[in-house]
């Protein structure tokens, strides 16, 4: 698979020349698999296996089940997750993915990095461990955690831990990694880490971020837990403007954006399977919101117009409709599509999360002020000048960012918890279209924002239902003994109690 490749990619400049002729001719010895790996090596293999299956299969899914895309009426990939009905074996690949394969190097990385005392290492990798196994429990619910990654000890059959439960434990591994950062500690990651090079300052906010994440996320099913776990990040730093924790790519081959690459390649494409939906693309037009020009481009007419949500039986082929823009990696014609960074959590996500918890007491700030510098994060992340947002105008049209904001349905409402966190979700939810589509379909399970969502269509589960979960995939169920029940698409996770 893919991650594999570039395991091989990055071990190989190291395998060529070690060892004598006579070694390389021991027929019993694997020359293209090292029985043992540097830590620096598993480090940016990880980090890029991470990024391939959040910024490629969970793209899609979270674009289309997130309602900023949907299947194009001249193709048909998609079509199965439009009508809600994947099959379990539609999710084998992001399974092993994520937990045979990144959660594997990164358990090598902390517990050779425990042996050696490479605490930089080991606190990298298990903030990202975190990070992955709350991807992971997010979207598949109850999953394999105390016993999973211990093959090498003959437990082939891990048992699944209650969701709960794995929580709880999330918030401990943050707090270890947090307690081992020490950024004047020389042996820490270089080049070697893709996402901040090293930078333990900014891996510390990374871990802050997570952690307020992580307690954000039970703010519905147990608050009094989720409170104590949010206020107990009063008074540290999160992630700042500008150092979003993300990989860039560029336009060759190999290292490009994993969506372009995907549906780029010869695989799936060159296909432009994905459109833009008409719930997102309403939105931004109903406000004016200079966002619509990055991540859309504009349809056969000149307009940006968007497709209902699984409207591909019933809409012309040549129907006009806008697709996503480069910027979303998601743009199949457009080469600069392979340049789109995949990210795992941005500094607009951090000011959200940390207006929210301001809203419900759990936090001191200024909510309005987080609110604002959110959105303003996420303009400057894409280009858009606050000073003239609307940059496709013709100057005396422009509109300052003072103007759009002062808008309803923009505007910070100046009363009302709920209102207030509405607004919150909601402007997250735009921020976040083809940059971080499953963390915005994860915080609409969770809170039901945006409210304005609509099922697709040709949905196969009944009335008013959206996917709540993925299916538990078929290489777990059939291997794994300890597998529980299949569940259907529309159950819900354990912190998804609307």
């Amino acid at each position: 698979m893919k991650i594999r490749k570039y395991i091989v990619a990055v071990l190989a400049p190291l395998l060529i020349g070690l060892g004598s002729c006579e070694d390389q001719l021991n027929i019993n010895t694997d020359p293209n698999n090292a029985a043992d790996v540097d830590v620096n090596l598993l480090l940016p293999s990880a980090e890029a296996g991470i990024a391939f299956v959040v910024g490629n299969s969970l793209q899609i899914y979270g674009g289309i089940w997130g309602q900023y895309w949907t299947q194009s009426p001249s193709a048909s990939q998609y079509r199965n997750l439009e009508q809600y009905n994947p099959a379990p074996s539609d999710f084998d690949n992001l399974w092993v993915a994520l937990n045979a394969d990144a959660l594997e190097d990164l358990q090598r990385i902390i517990d050779k990095s425990r042996a050696t005392n490479r605490k930089q290492y080991q606190a990298v990798a298990s903030l990202l461990k975190a990070y992955t196994v709350q991807l992971s429990t997010d979207l598949f619910g109850d999953i394999p955690y105390t016993e999973a990654l211990q093959g090498d000890r003959n437990v082939l059959n891990p048992r699944f831990e209650r969701q709960e439960v794995i929580y709880d434990s999330l918030v401990l591994l943050v707090d270890e990694a947090l307690g081992l950062i020490d950024p004047s500690d020389p042996n820490h990651p270089g080049s070697d880490d893709l996402i901040y090079g090293g930078d333990m300052e900014k891996w510390e906010r990374f871990g802050n971020t997570l952690k307020l994440r992580i307690g954000m996320r039970m703010s519905e099913v147990n608050p009094t837990k989720a409170r104590a776990v949010v206020a107990s990040l009063e008074g540290k730093d999160f992630i700042q403007s500008e150092e979003s924790a993300q990989i860039t790519y560029t336009s060759t081959g190999g290292n490009q954006n994993p969506l372009y690459s995907a549906i780029a390649g010869p695989v799936l494409g060159p296909t432009q399977n994905l459109v833009a939906s008409s719930t997102a693309i309403n939105f931004y037009n109903e406000l004016g919101d200079p966002r619509l020009y990055v991540f859309y481009m504009p349809a056969s007419n000149g307009n940006y117009v968007g497709l209902q949500q699984g409207n591909y039986n019933i809409a012309d082929v040549g129907t006009p409709v806008s697709i996503p823009g480069p910027a979303t990696g998601a743009d199949v014609g457009e080469p600069e599509s392979a340049l789109a960074p995949v990210k795992l959590m941005t500094d607009y996500e951090a000011k959200f999360l940390h207006a929210e918890a301001v809203v419900r007491g759990w936090l001191t700030g200024d909510a309005a002020a987080l609110y604002q510098e959110g959105i303003l994060d996420n303009f400057a992340a894409y280009g858009i000048d606050p000073a003239d947002v609307y940059g496709e105008l013709d100057e005396d049209e422009a509109v300052t960012f003072e103007a759009f904001y002062a808008q309803e349905g923009v505007a910070f409402p100046a009363a009302g918890a709920n209102e207030q966190i509405e607004a919150i979700i909601t402007q997250k939810w735009a921020a976040m279209n083809g940059n971080q589509n499953i963390e915005a379909w994860n915080e609409w399970r969770r809170t039901g924002y945006p409210s304005f969502f609509t099922p697709s269509v040709t949905s196969i589960i009944g009335a008013g239902r959206i996917p709540q979960i993925f299916l538990y995939p078929t290489v777990e169920t059939t291997r794994n003994s300890n597998a529980p029940a299949q569940h259907q698409i529309y159950d819900r996770v354990w912190w998804d109690v609307r």
